[in-house]
C-alpha cells in the first residue's frame, strides 16, 4: 500500500511539474499577429500590436498542450491612421463593443517533426468558430518558434456588415499569420 501512495505521488508531482515547466508566455515582440485581406483585388496586410499568449508545449506530450490567445482589437494597424479608425467601427472589428478577440487550442497532434495541428475555437466580434491548421515549431536552443496560418472567412464573424456585406470590393477570404516565440525549459 505504501509503495502503491508513494508511486502515485510521485507519478503526480511528474506530471504537475512537467505541465508547470512547459507553460510559456509568448514574447511580444518579436512574436506578431498579422492578417491579410484583399480589397478590390490587392492584399492589404495589418498587424495587431498589443496580446498577450501563452503556450503550453512539450512534444513528447501533446495530448497536455494548449495555447491561448487574447488579441487587443483596437490595436489593428494597417500603417493608415484614417483606415484603422474604419475598421474599428460597428460594421467591421466594432472595438468598441468587442474589444479582443481569442484563440483557444482544443487539441494538437504531431503532422511532423517539426509541424503540428492546431484545433481550436477562434472567438471575434463574440461570435466562435473551429479552425484547424498546421503550425511549424523551431526550437532555437533558449527559445522555441511557432509559425501558422489559418484562413477564416470574415463574414462568418459578421466582419463587414451592412454595405460591406458583400464580397466584391472585400473579399471574404482573411488569412492571419501567428510567429509565436517562447522561452523553453533549456
Amino acid at each position: 500500500m505504501k509503495f502503491m501512495i508513494r508511486s502515485i505521488a510521485l507519478l503526480a508531482a511528474a506530471v504537475l511539474s512537467a505541465s508547470a515547466a512547459t507553460t510559456q508566455p509568448v514574447r511580444v515582440p518579436p512574436s506578431t499577429v498579422t492578417i491579410t485581406a484583399t480589397q478590390m483585388g490587392v492584399p492589404v496586410d495589418a498587424v495587431f500590436t498589443k496580446f498577450h499568449a501563452s503556450i503550453n508545449f512539450d512534444p513528447a506530450h501533446l495530448a497536455s498542450a494548449n495555447a491561448q490567445f487574447t488579441i487587443d482589437i483596437a490595436s489593428f494597424d494597417v500603417g493608415d491612421a484614417e483606415y484603422n479608425r474604419e475598421i474599428l467601427k460597428p460594421a467591421w472589428l466594432d472595438a468598441a463593443r468587442f474589444p479582443t478577440a481569442t484563440f483557444t487550442s482544443t487539441s494538437m497532434k504531431a503532422l511532423s517533426s517539426t509541424q503540428i495541428e492546431a484545433t481550436g475555437k477562434i472567438t471575434i466580434k463574440g461570435i466562435t468558430h473551429d479552425v484547424r491548421f498546421p503550425v511549424t515549431v523551431k526550437d532555437g536552443g533558449k527559445t522555441r518558434s511557432y509559425d501558422g496560418v489559418v484562413r477564416i472567412r470574415r463574414t462568418d464573424f459578421k466582419v463587414g456588415t451592412g454595405e460591406w456585406q458583400a464580397v466584391d470590393v472585400v473579399a471574404d477570404d482573411v488569412i492571419i499569420k501567428v510567429h509565436a516565440v517562447t522561452a523553453t525549459d533549456n
